[in-house]
């Protein structure tokens, strides 16, 4: 597209990255029963940043649903992680429930994680025309960075395109997955190759160009212990990319309809800041609501049928808008109201 004619743009937000964010950023937050609503708040104001400042058209958000294909390749994949904290976990439920009341999917695919998920759909949004954030503070996903195709890092408040990654990471999105394979993940329980590490990772794959190409060279790298670690420990660095690659082909169908930012539930979203005591969110949600009601249009009583037949031939003429009819009785007068709602929501 042309710039005149801007591609719409698909905001995905990896879920869990910015609900533990939230969850460690905020602390010692509760409403008077003594539940924790530290994760809630903290996701819900990010959630709302991204609505009002960037006005997505589109927008889903991509959780985890337990273990994927990864475990079933590498027993040890992440099997040294810790279980989500309980006054972590009782927030979950709140935060799908604000999910539903701001009328955002949640992407969510057995066997698989969210960044297969968040990849399978910017490769295929991308392909029909859009562009797409994606919401992180997770650095695998720099390796899904394309021309267009952004990370906003939650955890650095920066956008990266493909120059930004090369420039932070040392090597352009598609090499990434080759760094991450040498360097391993410990917290994931990634191996990678003993004896080497993040610096000397991305020196290695800027000198060599690929993972493959450096195995296959393994045995003229100057220094011994990222020789000898290459050559006895070729297959796990394979394993270790395999891991780290993030699917972008998985059975995540692209549907613009299912993800189109639709105005939020307003009463859904006033009950639960409500019950999780978010009296400065229940005290915005209605001022916003009011402003609308104010912005909307007086009705204007129609009383003569030719004058009735006029108006509305001379209103479908018109671009956009909306209209609403009130019938007051079985028989005339009508009220009309031609007009739209407001623009955005909380």
């Amino acid at each position: 597209m042309s710039d005149s004619n801007p591609r719409p743009r698909l905001y995905l937000v990896d879920g869990y990255s910015n609900i533990f964010r939230a969850y460690y950023a905020i602390r010692n937050l509760s409403n008077s029963r003594g539940e924790p609503t530290n994760a809630v708040y903290g996701f819900v104001q990010m959630l709302r940043k991204m609505l009002r400042e960037d006005k997505p058209e589109l927008v889903g958000v991509a959780l985890d649903l337990g273990k994927t294909f990864r475990n079933d390749k590498f027993e040890g994949y992440k099997a040294n992680r810790t279980p989500m904290p309980e006054d972590l976990q009782s927030q979950i439920p709140w935060i799908r429930r604000a999910l539903e009341a701001y009328r955002i999917p949640a992407l969510e695919l057995q066997g698989f994680e969210a960044d297969d998920v968040l990849g399978t759909l910017a490769h295929r949004a991308t392909a029909e025309g859009y562009d797409v954030v994606l919401v992180s503070a997770d650095k695998d996903l720099m390796q899904l960075v394309a021309p267009h195709v952004s990370l906003f890092h939650t955890g650095r408040n920066k956008m990266y395109g493909p120059a930004e990654v090369e420039e932070d990471f040392g090597v352009p999105p598609e090499k990434v997955a080759d760094v991450l394979a040498l360097m391993g993940d410990s917290i994931d329980n990634i191996p990678g190759v003993p004896g080497i590490g993040e610096k000397g990772a991305k020196g290695l794959i800027k000198e060599y160009g690929s993972l493959e190409e450096l195995l296959a060279r393994a045995g003229e790298i100057p220094r011994k212990a990222y020789r000898e670690g290459l050559l006895e420990h070729a297959e796990q660095a394979r394993l270790s990319k395999e891991l780290s690659t993030i699917h972008v082909e998985c059975d995540v169908p692209f549907d613009p309809q299912a993800l189109r930012h639709d105005p939020p539930d307003a009463a859904a979203l006033r009950a639960l800041f409500t019950e999780l005591e978010f009296f400065s969110l229940a005290d915005e949600l209605k001022a916003t609501e009011m402003e609308k009601a104010e912005a909307l249009p007086a009705a204007e009583e129609v009383t003569d049928a030719a004058e009735w037949e006029e108006r509305l031939a001379a209103f479908f003429k018109e671009d956009g808008g909306e209209i609403f009819v009130a019938v007051l009785g079985e028989e005339p007068p009508i009220g009309l109201a031609a007009g739209g709602p407001g623009e955005d929501d909380p």
